[in-house]
């Protein structure tokens, strides 16, 4: 786990309908050596699945393709800013 990656006050999540789908993204990432952290799904956004996948922003268009090539199905991608202890989210099209 990467601490940078842990601290960031402005990331991306990847969301998932499922845990299988969350536990299958995780692998894969592992497999291909990039850097990420498994977190619960923020309050903030509704989620059928507790696991998100935080990412770097300058990450975000890799990541979605490596899933994407791999078959892993991402529910929701969001951009999150913590401002003033408050996470700003923009979802994007997944």
């Amino acid at each position: 786990m990467s601490t940078n990656v842990f601290s960031m006050k402005e990331f991306f999540l990847f969301t998932f309908v499922s845990t299988s789908q969350a536990l299958k993204a995780e692998r894969i990432l592992k497999k291909y050596g990039t850097e990420f952290i498994m977190i619960p799904t923020l309050r903030e956004i509704s989620s059928s699945c507790g696991l998100s996948v935080k990412i770097a922003p300058d990450k975000m268009e890799e990541y979605q393709s490596v899933l994407q090539r791999n078959d892993v199905v991402a529910e929701g991608i969001y951009h999150v800013q913590k401002i003033e202890g408050k996470h700003v989210i923009d979802k994007l099209e997944a």
